[in-house]
């Protein structure tokens, strides 16, 4: 080992030879004498730096909540995941949900993170064991009491510095975990950086669900629209579990899409995983940041996956397919927004010209919609030698009162129960928040008719 050290001692060279201190060469066989411990001190500046430049910067973070979020957390990193740069999983339970996961579901969890790269962080919210946690108000307080939260965020990369920043939210809406405790670390997650654009997939409970599900559901809207002074989610996909149960799509090897699978291709979508690298990649920051410029929050997603060009005929055939296929309920004249992602096989490209396919697609949607404001339509290509083609249409502007309509009607039944004082603690929710809440979905529908006027 070469060492170099003050003048008034030896420095040794590589091969043990020693020399006088100060030396830069050695005398007898020439090799240079390296200070080792400057050395190592610039090695470790630059790998702090190079740390700081990479490691940490993550341009997507997806966050699952609750039992569900976790799970579609799980299925689309599975499937989609592992090709993915830049990017940090983040998966959160309370203690009472995850008892009643199987150990083999949390066994996954497990071997994804320790095995695999980028890996899904687990995390569990504060809580005693035996209590169950089955309302918005209790999840939202167990995650404003986790004093691990913040830092927890930080540590997946959401930070101020990364100026191009995703944050991705998956829940079902209908338990305590996911309604409460989702908008709750979204709003964190802007706080820690004001430039993150945040987009959340909600899905809303079962219409055969007890009306204290849909109270849930109905409140995290609200809290998703305007937690404090400002919303905490740029853009709120609404899936109706019902609808998703039903919808069926085709994937790249001819398997069908349905459930988890189906929301883990249309995410997948999103991202560009199923274009071709050397394509455009779709840009949700930028349609998550034109959505709230113009106060739109609400939106049905329209899924239309693996859909031949040769049996639908043409782009606009494919386009009413998809919006037959919506995962939400849509008043099509009430429509403001519609943003169009597409991914077509490069093979096809000479057969409907990209100029057409916008043409054709803009008609159509200025002849659905009769109120449309504004419309996107953002372009991929795949490698694929099929013929399939895969569309989702995010539409934004329908009111609540129908998108949500099953909800606000079991927020209305159960109100009555939660205001009461006896039960204010057991909800963790007080007349006046709850109050609050309906005010906002309220006002997000007014909001809506005064746009359309």
């Amino acid at each position: 080992m070469s060492m170099q050290v003050s003048d008034s001692t030896t420095a040794i060279c590589p091969r043990n030879h020693e020399n006088p201190g100060g030396s830069d060469r050695c005398s007898e066989c020439g090799l240079p004498i390296v200070d080792y411990e400057m050395e190592l001190d610039v090695l470790v500046k630059a790998l702090v730096e190079q740390e700081q430049h990479v490691k940490f910067v993550r341009e997507k973070i997806f966050l699952g909540i609750g039992d569900q979020g976790c799970k579609f957390i799980q299925d689309f990193y599975l499937s989609w995941g592992r090709g993915l740069r830049s990017t940090e999983f983040l998966v959160i339970e309370s203690s009472a949900d995850s008892q009643h996961s199987d150990d083999a579901d949390e066994a996954r969890f497990r071997t994804v993170t320790q095995y695999k790269s980028p890996s899904i962080s687990f995390h569990r919210l504060p809580e005693s064991p035996s209590k169950h946690v089955g309302y918005q108000g209790l999840g939202e307080r167990l995650a404003a009491s986790d004093q691990e939260l913040d830092d927890l965020l930080r540590r997946s990369g959401i930070r101020a510095s990364t100026t191009r920043q995703t944050v991705f939210l998956l829940a079902a809406l209908g338990g305590g975990t996911g309604s409460g405790a989702g908008p709750y670390a979204l709003q964190r997650a802007r706080a820690l950086n004001p430039n993150c654009r945040n987009l959340v997939i909600g899905v809303m409970p079962a219409a055969n669900e007890p009306d204290s599900a849909h109270f849930n559901a109905l409140c995290s809207l609200s809290r998703f629209i305007k937690f404090g002074d400002s919303p905490s989610a740029d853009m709120i996909l609404l899936v109706n579990h019902d609808r998703l149960m039903e919808v069926r799509g085709v994937g790249s090897m001819g398997e069908e899409l349905a459930g988890e699978s189906l929301l883990s291709h249309m995410l997948a979508a999103f991202m560009g995983n199923i274009a071709d690298r050397s394509s455009s990649q779709t840009d949700l920051g930028y349609i998550a940041k034109m959505s709230r410029s113009m106060d739109l929050h609400a939106f049905v997603p329209c899924v239309a996956a693996g859909c031949s060009l040769e049996i639908f005929g043409g782009m606009t055939n494919i386009a009413e397919n998809a919006l037959s296929c919506r995962l939400a309920d849509v008043d099509t004249d009430s429509v403001a927004l519609s943003y169009m992602l597409v991914q077509v096989p490069e093979r096809l490209c000479q057969t409907i010209p990209e100029d057409k396919l916008r043409a054709d697609l803009n008609k159509w949607n200025k002849d659905r919609f009769p109120r449309l404001r504004g419309s996107a339509i953002q372009l991929s290509h795949s490698s694929k030698r099929s013929d399939r083609i895969d569309l989702c249409i995010l539409l934004g502007g329908t009111k609540l009162a129908v998108t949500a309509k099953r909800a606000k009607e079991g927020f209305d039944r159960f109100r009555t129960i939660v205001e009461s004082d006896a039960w204010e603690k057991e909800f963790a929710v007080t007349s006046e928040s709850v109050g609050e809440m309906r005010e906002v979905v309220e006002s997000h529908d007014a909001k809506l008719d005064e746009m359309a006027n």
